[in-house]
């Protein structure tokens, strides 16, 4: 069986989340499968790096299937775009070693999250990031965002359904781009992250910066791994899963 690396993107805007669910749903694993499928004739399986949810983007999503076949990749990555639906494509694609697993081997992943703030959403963003129309403190904001790199238990950060599993991760870098017309790009890459985590994080972090919560309380939480920070919970539409490292 040849093994096969691909780097997609999609936007999640009119998906159930990546992962496949009952059928009749729409994900972005399911579409690919349905693809690959016809395809090689068979039906196929995929592993990938990371799981988003509903509503989430990706520009650097990986994934790995096998096949008996020896692809033209020029061709079949062609082939399967033309097939695939309008929000979804391949990336880049190539032959890795039999062992190779996208999700097990992953060192570092990566996500951004947008956001505009500004007093009105323009219509190339909308779909994309969340409109903030009072004046953030930016000093507050990048004070915040540097609390959480490094290793810290994040369960206070994290969706209460994971609560009692192993909740410590390292945040290698978290930064903060001021981009035109009000859009800020947070960047934030870790080892792995917990179920919401990166929405959550986002979400407190807006909050500092619009004075409604504290540092000291966020600074506390990551302290003492106590808390419940759940009601931060950014809205999907802003989040990409941008790049997997291995």
């Amino acid at each position: 069986m040849n093994n096969y690396m691909a780097v997609i993107e999609y936007d999640g805007t009119d998906f159930n989340g990546f992962q496949i669910q009952p059928e009749g749903t729409r994900t972005v694993q399911g579409e690919l499968i349905s693809v690959l499928s016809t395809v090689f004739n068979t039906r196929a399986s995929i592993c990938y790096a990371g799981r988003t949810d509903a509503g989430v983007h990706a520009k650097g999503q990986v994934i790995n299937f096998k096949t008996g076949k020896e692809l033209d990749l020029f061709r079949f990555k062609w082939s399967i775009n033309s097939m695939l639906p309008d929000d979804i494509a391949v990336r880049y694609i190539k032959k890795v070693e039999d062992s190779f697993d996208s999700r097990r081997d992953a060192r570092e992943r990566e996500y951004s999250y947008n956001v505009v703030n500004t007093d009105y959403h323009s219509v190339f963003l909308k779909k994309y990031s969340i409109l903030i129309t009072g004046k953030m403190d930016l000093g507050s904001v990048r004070k915040a965002a540097k609390l959480f790199e490094g290793e810290h238990d994040f369960a206070p950060f994290s969706s209460q359904s994971i609560r009692g599993s192993y909740t410590i991760r390292k945040i290698f870098g978290f930064s903060i781009n001021i981009g035109d017309g009000g859009l800020i790009e947070f960047t934030i890459r870790a080892n792995s992250f917990l179920y919401n985590m990166v929405r959550i994080i986002i979400g407190t972090i807006l909050e500092v910066g619009k004075g409604e919560r504290g540092i000291r309380e966020v600074k506390e939480a990551l302290f003492t791994g106590q808390g419940d920070f759940t009601s931060s919970l950014a809205p999907a539409k802003g989040l990409f899963l941008t790049r997997v490292d291995y």
